[in-house]
């Protein structure tokens, strides 16, 4: 049964690959001003000329009705469309790799070991060279979609805005089970995922350190973990014992201690010991802290 349903989902995949093919999209980039077959049927028969784009300008829109016409004129019959009209854009003569390049870099902070596949950049409009000095950059929050829209600025402030889209694997975590409010966040009720990037709510939580992080609120199964779901755990709690580390002179010293404040890895809290004296401590595993 196992191996069947394997076999349904490759059928399946492949069917919606088929049908995605014939399918006209919403914009087709071109390298010159003639629209040819070719640009839209891969491997043709015969390459037709299709439509010419005005010499005075570097885009065409054309009905898809009437594309589709056209395309069963000669003899592709099967192709359909989900929008009115198609536009057509002449490709811009320039080198966009230092722009991709610091795409891929930009990207490459944000998620440890992603595994960037593909990268698709263009102007939003036609341009005939790049300025000799830009600076790239951003919209807020940019590394949360695999697709959007940068810029690069020149010396006098001006900006010039290309699409990107970004074809991506990231490794993320999500919960194994239901996970209260408060609860350790660990391998035991997480666990790795391996994604592809699409759009994110928040940053999605890329490590999973041991007694690091608990639940801000209630979790669902299977959900996808972020930085707005974590805390810091608190690693020692108020009125708990612990073991208070103290380096002298090259000797370390353990005595005991009752915590005075609930507290995270490195936080500061308050201890008394056994001779209740009252002395500052920083948090450095469960129910153990150093004297500051």
């Amino acid at each position: 049964m196992h191996i069947l349903t394997k076999i349904l989902f490759i059928i399946s995949l492949l069917f919606f690959t088929l049908q995605a093919d014939k399918e006209l999209q919403h914009t087709y980039s071109i390298l010159d001003k003639n629209i040819m077959l070719s640009d839209i049927v891969k491997n043709p028969k015969k390459d037709t000329l299709l439509f010419s784009i005005s010499p005075s300008r570097h885009s065409k829109r054309v009905k898809s009705k009437k594309l589709l016409q056209l395309l069963k004129k000669y003899g592709y019959k099967d192709f359909t469309a989900r929008h009115a009209y198609v536009q057509f854009s002449q490709k811009s003569p320039i080198n966009t790799d230092t722009i991709k390049n610091r795409l891929i870099f930009y990207y490459k902070e944000r998620y440890k070991k992603i595994q960037i596949q593909e990268v698709k950049i263009s102007p939003n409009k036609y341009i005939s060279h790049l300025p000799k000095n830009y600076t790239v950059g951003f919209a807020r929050n940019a590394y949360l979609s695999r697709k959007g829209i940068l810029y690069i600025k020149t010396p006098d402030n001006k900006k010039i805005f290309f699409n990107y889209n970004i074809y991506a694997k990231l490794n993320v975590y999500e919960t194994k089970k239901k996970i209260e409010k408060g609860d350790e966040l660990s391998e035991l009720n997480c666990k790795k995922k391996s994604i592809i990037l699409e759009k994110f709510k928040a940053m999605p939580l890329i490590d999973l350190p041991p007694a690091h992080y608990e639940a801000k609120h209630r979790l669902k199964k299977f959900s996808l973990l972020t930085q707005r779901d974590v805390v810091g755990l608190f690693l020692v709690k108020r009125g708990s014992y612990i073991n208070v580390f103290l380096q002298d002179e090259g000797v370390y010293i353990t005595f005991g201690a009752k915590a005075l404040q609930s507290g995270r890895y490195g936080d500061t809290i308050s201890v008394i010991n056994q001779n209740k004296k009252k002395i500052h401590v920083r948090v450095i595993g469960k129910n153990r802290a150093e004297v500051k």
